[in-house]
This record gives C-alpha cells, sequence and structure tokens, in this order.
C-alpha cells in the first residue's frame, strides 16, 4: 500500500549519552518500522521489536511522497547531516513500489549533493539507474550478513542468499564504492550448534570472502534483544543442540547499561568475541569496529572517526542550493569536537552525546524563528 507520509522526516539516532557511538544522522525510513513492511521477515528482526513499530495489520506501506518531503525539508536546512537509508527496514526488498521510493529519494540527495548510505541484505544495483549516483557527497553501502549460509537458513531464510549479499559488496566495490560487512547480529550460540568447535574457522573464512568480495571495514555486534525474540532464538537453536540452547538463555541477560535496555551477552564474553573478530579481519586487511555495546577503546581498530569508518561529514548549503562536504568534519561531534569555539560547522552546540535537534542545523533567521 503506498501511503502519504504526513510527518517531517528529519530525526538522528536516539540515543544520548557518553556510551553512544553513532555519529549524527538522518535517518531517513522508506517505510514505516514492523514486521509487515519488511519481507525478510527475520527471526531477530530489530524493527518489529521496537517500541514504535507499527504493524496493526500485514499491509505493506511504503511512503510514496518521500522524496518530496525530504526536498522540502532539506530547503530549510543550513546544515545537512549525513543521510541513513533505511535503518526499520530494508530499502533494497525486491518490490518494485519500494524500489521507486528509494530511487526517488536517492536522485533527490544526489541532485542536492547530500552525503548517504545505504544499509540492505539486498541488491543496490537499481541504484545505478540514478543518473549522477552516487553525486558529489560522500557514500558508502553497508551490507548486513549475521553468518555463514548455515546461520542465514536459521536466522534470515527469506532473506536473500549469503552468495547474493557478497555479491552486492562486489558491486559497490567494482564501482570504486566504499563497502562495509555489518556482521550483526553474531548469536555465538547459534554458531556453536552449528559448526561446534570449527566455529572460529567459519568467522575467519567469512570475514575472509567479504574481504575478498570488497568490503574494507567491518562493524559487528552480539544482539540486544527482547525476551520474545531471545525465546525464539533458543527455540532455534534447540533444533539443533539442546546444550547451546539453554546457554542462550542462561548467558543473554537484560542489561540497560549502554545506550539502550535489552537482553545481551555479558561484557567479557562480548569483548573475547569482538577482539578475536577484530584480529581475523585485520588479517584479511579490513579495519573492525563494534556497535554500541563495547567502548571504542575495548575492541575497535585504532584512528577511525567512527564506527563505520568512512567519512560521513555534514554538508553546508551553497548558493545555489546545494550541499558541499565540510571538511574536516566527521559528524562524531562529541568525540571529535568539545570545547572547540569553533568545529567546521560553527556550531558547537551539537558537540554533546545526544540527538541533536532540527533547529540546529536551520539558518541563524530560522532558527531564531
Amino acid at each position: 500500500m503506498l501511503v502519504e507520509r504526513r510527518s517531517p522526516t528529519l530525526h538522528d539516532f536516539p540515543y544520548r549519552g557518553p556510551a553512544r557511538k553513532c555519529y549524527h544522522k538522518w535517518i531517513v525510513n522508506v517505510t514505516p518500522p514492523g514486521r509487515p513492511h519488511c519481507i525478510h521477515n527475520c527471526l531477530y528482526c530489530y524493527a518489529r521489536d521496537a517500541v514504535y513499530s507499527r504493524s496493526s495489520d500485514r499491509l505493506m506501506r511504503v511512503y510514496s511522497n518521500l522524496a518530496e518531503v525530504v526536498e522540502k525539508e532539506l530547503s530549510a536546512l543550513e546544515l545537512c547531516p549525513p543521510v541513513s537509508i533505511s535503518n526499520v527496514t530494508d530499502p533494497c526488498q525486491e518490490v518494485p513500489q519500494l524500489r521507486r521510493a528509494v530511487r526517488r529519494l536517492v536522485e533527490v540527495l544526489v541532485r542536492k549533493g547530500v552525503s548517504f548510505h545505504v544499509i540492505t541484505k539486498g541488491d543496490p544495483s537499481f541504484l545505478d539507474a540514478v543518473e549522477g549516483f552516487p553525486g558529489k557527497g560522500h557514500f558508502f553501502l553497508e551490507v548486513t550478513v549475521e553468518g555463514p549460509p548455515e546461520v542465514l537458513r536459521l536466522l534470515s531464510p527469506k532473506a536473500p542468499s549469503y552468495q547474493r549479499r557478497l555479491e552486492s559488496l562486489k558491486w559497490a566495490a567494482s564501482r570504486g564504492l566504499p563497502a562495509v560487512l555489518r556482521l550483526d547480529p553474531v548469536v555465538p550460540h547459534v554458531w556453536r550448534a552449528l559448526y561446534g568447535r570449527d566455529w572460529k574457522e567459519r568467522l575467519q573464512g567469512l570475514l575472509r570472502e567479504a574481504a575478498l568480495s570488497g568490503a574494507r571495514h567491518v562493524v559487528s555486534s552480539t544482539g540486544r534483544f527482547t525476551a520474545a525474540t531471545r525465546k525464539a532464538l533458543a527455540e532455534v537453536v534447540a533444533t539443533r543442540s539442546t546444550l547451546e540452547a539453554r546457554r542462550l538463555v542462561e548467558d543473554y541477560r537484560f542489561d540497560r547499561s549502554a545506550t539502550s535496555s535489552g537482553y545481551m551477552l555479558p561484557y567479557g564474553s562480548r569483548l573475547d568475541f569482538h577482539r578475536l573478530a577484530r584480529s581475523f579481519s585485520e588479517r584479511a586487511g579490513m579495519t573492525y569496529a563494534v556497535c554500541q555495546e563495547l567502548p571504542t577503546g575495548a575492541a575497535d581498530t585504532p584512528g577511525l572517526p567512527h564506527c563505520e569508518a568512512f567519512p560521513m561529514p555534514f554538508s553546508r548549503r551553497t548558493g545555489e542550493g546545494t550541499f558541499v562536504p565540510l571538511e574536516g568534519c566527521t559528524s562524531n561531534c562529541h568525540l571529535y569536537c568539545p570545547g572547540r569555539p569553533d568545529p567546521p560547522c560553527g556550531r558547537p552546540e551539537l558537540a554533546r552525546p545526544e540527538p541533536y535537534r532540527p533547529s540546529m542545523l536551520r539558518a541563524a533567521g530560522s532558527r531564531a524563528r
């Protein structure tokens, strides 16, 4: 069902506090959150579990006027955050109406010179039809792979296959575009139930294949689940190993110490996994970062501007109404610009570990109003 977006899209990640690792983004979702709006129907679906998820019926809804809404919002901005497409459902699903909406949105971003990235399990090659893609802003592709083929058959059997996801990495690399492997979520109990003692070798093999497919960076997480998702994961694992299913329930404990609450592995288990995965990634020639669940210095490759590695600066409006990236900006304001009276954007008030307010990004006169 095509529906009109009636509210502004401009918003950041909701994370706040010193544990925040995300740079400032403009998150543009092509559908509402919720299970009906994504045909992948992954077992652990974060969008399905979101408190704001809307799934009153089984119809997929796609925002038909998204390009127009975003273009109107851009017209009011002096500073534009890098855009993330789309965080609640896959923007590259094989649904013609959805791909049409994404293509029209990308056409606006390319024409305006805005930086953006796409996160998907699908095939982004339909974006080749956008004239000038990816534009004068910064771009990277992020492809989610939860594990080798056997893991995907348990966690995301309706999503594109392992090989098709590697093909998406190859698509980006063949065009000289930065590509990120999103190894997320890694549930060690699933891997051990499937591979036993060989699970570490399978992890190393996956990372090597991703690097050979063109990935230059890895972002990873061991997951943050609701009680219902933890139960569903345990039931699936029990079909392979009752021991690992029991351990999963015991090991994933409720934790509210980071940026949001949920059932997570204990800190030490997270640390051990990520240090191992980082060592394998770096041997394969990739950098590595942890999504939210560890401090930056615990297991990330040193020197990264943020957890997704590739430069994604704010952009400033030009006199022609287009945008150009800000030299020296990382969009990770609370880590790189605290206390600076003259940050690249000229807005010291952005250097806080919390979401920006849209009013901070508008021209001075508009902010005053």
